[in-house]
């Protein structure tokens, strides 16, 4: 079986069931990049359901914007090597990404290693001057902070008043969700290019009158209003992110897929109707989503606290008292609640019992237990970071040399420990994090298991398809659910994120590196 997650970081894995589709074409004529639902259509409003196109990226790193050029890799017109201090030297000037994704490229030319990108709207400091121009970045090849060079153009500008940039202001949080989410109902939602006339409604939704009954009054959970942003006021398209189906005429996108997930942007009220906008500059009525109810779960920083630690893992489960009043029951314990626990274990009539640290007793069926690695693996000699994943106890561990500093639940592939090359299992071994997204999109095309979920949160690339990653779509961390991944609940992964190597530079979207990531060590 492919790998789990693909999730399109720095190149699809073919094959894989959740392989990426996404936007990112040129908005210059005749350049359309490797992109998610983008279709080659007229410019009339495609049929219902509108077609998508799976596109596969060339298997390299650093190809992508050569090959979309159709320039050969290692075309020597923009080879031209850095100019002066001045185009090295970081200033406060800023370059704003217009494009899903604007990468960050090693050197500055075609071809050259693909470090990191940026998101659509996200700004980096840069230099004052091009390090370099040529016939394929005529507008020159930036430097900018902390490393790598960016080609300013079709997908990065200098206008910080790019419609792009001030439809996308909106920049993802890094202590929990990073967006406020939505699940699609079914028939799931059109994606409009802006704010549908009703006769426009009309036409792409044939139900509406039926439906519109069905969720009379559902708005609970979802964000906020915003005011209707003058970028998408008195019907404007919103922006595109190289789109080839936007257009000044153009009324709807696509149509999602069942089991598709969105982050908003924003959310407005048209015509007594509520419609989001996500990452992607789509437009989609509300009603046909449910709001997603983000995991309060999350582990626990070790501090005074270390191992071994206890997760309760049923509800109902109670602390019991036994002093020389006998025994009696004792407070009631939060499901999933962390608990310090000692290595002392007491029989008491035909229970076993945990010794907790205040001295109570919890019974052992009610926990999984994190204990102490009798002999910790030689890589913990260095002091570096390194993540210990059980998948038979469900638990993930974050150390720092022999020190454990975080210890939370997680869900890895419901194949168990079986063979991932014929399950949806956790491959095992040890790792290292090569690639870091803030989000992703990963989508699956099994025909009894069909997803499409956009912004997957903090998602840590270590062996290939498999990564660490928030899932929004579910809260069953402590047991097996995933296809092969490791999910965490949104806080524990943002946590992660921030604290492992490498790290994504302010601005940045994702980093890619070479060498020296965080060790993931996957075991039974």
């Amino acid at each position: 079986m492919p790998p789990p997650c693909s999730g399109y970081p720095s190149f699809a894995r073919r094959g894989s069931p959740c392989s990426v589709l996404r936007f990112a074409a040129r908005t210059a004529p005749g350049f359309l990049l490797a992109a998610a639902l983008a279709a080659c259509e007229p410019a009339a409003d495609p049929p219902m359901p509108a077609p998508r196109m799976r596109v596969d990226l060339p298997l390299a790193f650093g190809l992508d914007e050569a090959i979309a050029d159709g320039v050969d890799a290692g075309d020597p017109r923009d080879a031209e090597p850095p100019g002066s201090d001045e185009a090295e030297t970081i200033t406060d000037e800023r370059l704003a990404s217009i494009a899903t994704e604007t990468s960050i490229y090693e050197l500055p030319r075609w071809g050259s290693r693909r470090v990191g990108y940026m998101r659509a709207g996200g700004t980096v400091r840069r230099a004052r001057i091009p390090a370099t121009a040529g016939p394929r970045c005529p507008e020159g090849w930036y430097r900018v902070e902390p490393r790598g060079y960016v080609c300013v153009g079709a997908m990065a500008t200098l206008d910080l008043a790019h419609p792009v940039v001030l439809a996308s202001t909106r920049r993802p949080r890094l202590d929990d969700l990073p967006y406020p989410y939505v699940i699609s109902r079914f028939p799931p939602p059109p994606l409009y290019a802006r704010l549908p006339a009703y006769r426009d409604q009309l036409r792409f939704e044939p139900d509406l009158a039926e439906h519109l009954v069905k969720v009379s009054g559902v708005a609970a959970g979802f964000p906020p209003l915003d005011a209707i942003p003058a970028w998408l006021a008195d019907g404007h398209a919103a922006p595109s992110l190289g789109n080839r189906w936007h257009g000044a005429d153009r009324v709807i996108l696509d149509h999602a897929r069942p089991r598709s997930g969105f982050a908003l942007l924003t959310t407005v009220d048209h015509a007594g109707r509520r419609f989001g906008v996500d990452t992607g500059l789509e437009v989609l009525p509300l009603d046909r989503t449910q709001p997603v109810v983000a995991s309060t779960f999350s582990g626990i920083v070790l501090g005074d606290v270390t191992l071994p630690i206890a997760f309760v893992k049923t509800r109902g489960a109670y602390r019991v008292i036994d002093d020389p009043q006998g025994i009696r029951p004792g407070a009631l314990l939060g499901f999933r609640e962390a608990v310090a626990v000692t290595d002392e274990t007491r029989t008491i009539g035909s229970v076993e019992y945990l010794v907790a640290k205040d001295g109570t007793l919890i019974p052992a069926h009610q926990l999984v237990v994190i204990k102490p690695f009798r002999h910790l693996p030689a890589w913990s000699a260095d002091d570096g970071k390194w993540i210990d994943v059980s998948i038979p106890k469900q638990t993930l561990v974050a150390y720092e040399g022999v020190t454990p500093v975080y210890a939370t639940l997680v869900s890895t592939g419901i194949g168990g420990t079986a063979d991932p090359k014929e399950t949806h299992a956790t491959v095992q071994g040890a790792f290292k994090i090569y690639e870091k997204h803030t989000t992703v999109t990963m989508d699956g095309h099994e025909t009894a298991d069909s997803f499409d979920l956009r912004d997957v949160p903090f998602v840590q690339y270590f062996n290939e398809g498999y990564a660490l990653h928030a899932a929004y779509w579910h809260d069953d961390f402590g047991h097996l659910h995933s296809h092969g991944c490791v999910n965490l609940a949104p806080r524990d992964a943002a946590w992660l994120f921030r604290w492992t190597d490498p790290h994504v530079p302010e601005g940045w979207h994702a980093v890619m590196i070479k060498s020296g990531g965080t060790i993931v060590y996957v075991h039974d």
